[in-house]
């Protein structure tokens, strides 16, 4: 990176596109958006966080907010950001990472030091696995809303500040709300890629086609006890129960942005009747659909 009047840009001999913005806030914590960018060469990088960090990193791909992807030759349309959505980078992580030439990329991160969570989070070791070196979630509307509040706001360092910490607080809350795992695996990239590959499998909410629990094993390359295990660490959730969270999400935002009626939402994910999604979104979300309009 060059700095060029108080603004980081790519090397031009390697690539081109905007500054990249970064902001550091009391109780170390740093906020970096790495504006539309791309590079001229194929680009490898080599992420590590040490067994003994006390820092945590979030990573955020922004540079697409729907995308159609291939997979075996079928093509996939996502939800929201992949193959990264959010990603929680804690100690004793190695993960590569390929970026191609003379593709637009935007990202966001900030890296934060555990006595963030000791700061903001009671009892935070009950309910937050930092031992899991590396843990996925959906970039969901809610979360989408927020950060971009404080992207706009980067400018403002008090404004900025406060919308990163509600951002932290609702990622956080979902962390929470992932399931208890009992065997941490250390996660290398080669079986993060297959993770992500079969998790393109139970992205699309309104597909009818779910692939069985020996197929999705076969799709990431492991067996099966080795992928339920995996992917339940990543994803904070069982594959089943991780598309059932990507249909009712789903839901929500339409029925939020005021593109579906709940009635008709509740038919384009293959509910026989209303009153039966009705019942799955309330003890999803504890809620009901008709609140949201």
């Amino acid at each position: 990176m060059k700095k060029v009047e108080g603004s980081y840009f790519l090397d031009a001999a390697i690539g081109g596109g905007q500054s990249m913005l970064f902001i550091d806030f009391p109780g170390q914590m740093e906020f970096y958006h790495f504006r539309k960018s791309y590079f001229k060469i194929p680009v490898e990088m080599k992420s590590i966080n040490p067994a003994n960090s006390d820092w945590f990193l979030i990573h955020i791909n922004l540079s697409k907010v729907g995308q159609q992807k291939k997979v075996d030759n079928q093509i996939i349309d996502f939800q929201k950001h992949l193959p990264i959505g959010l990603l929680l980078y804690g100690p004793d992580l190695e993960i590569d990472t390929l970026l191609p030439p003379n593709v637009e990329m935007e990202l966001a991160s900030i890296h934060f030091h555990r006595s963030f969570l000791d700061t903001y989070f009671d009892d935070w070791q009950k309910s937050i696995d930092t031992d899991k070196n590396l843990i996925y979630e959906d970039l969901d509307y809610r979360l989408e809303n927020a950060l971009y509040k404080a992207l706009r706001s980067i400018d403002n360092k008090i404004e900025c500040h406060a919308n990163v910490l509600f951002f932290m607080n609702l990622f956080f809350e979902k962390i929470r709300a992932h399931s208890p795992t009992t065997r941490h695996k250390i996660l290398h990239s080669e079986d993060v890629k297959n993770l992500l590959v079969a998790s393109a499998h139970l992205r699309n909410p309104l597909s009818k086609k779910v692939p069985s629990l020996n197929e999705l094993a076969c799709i990431a390359n492991m067996g099966v006890t080795k992928f339920k295990t995996s992917f339940k660490q990543l994803f904070g959730t069982p594959p089943i129960q991780y598309r059932n969270k990507i249909r009712m999400e789903f839901a929500r935002e339409e029925i939020v942005a005021g593109r579906k009626t709940p009635t008709e939402i509740s038919y384009d994910l293959g509910y026989s009747h209303p009153s039966n999604f009705t019942l799955a979104y309330k003890k999803y979300f504890n809620e009901l659909p008709s609140s949201q309009t």
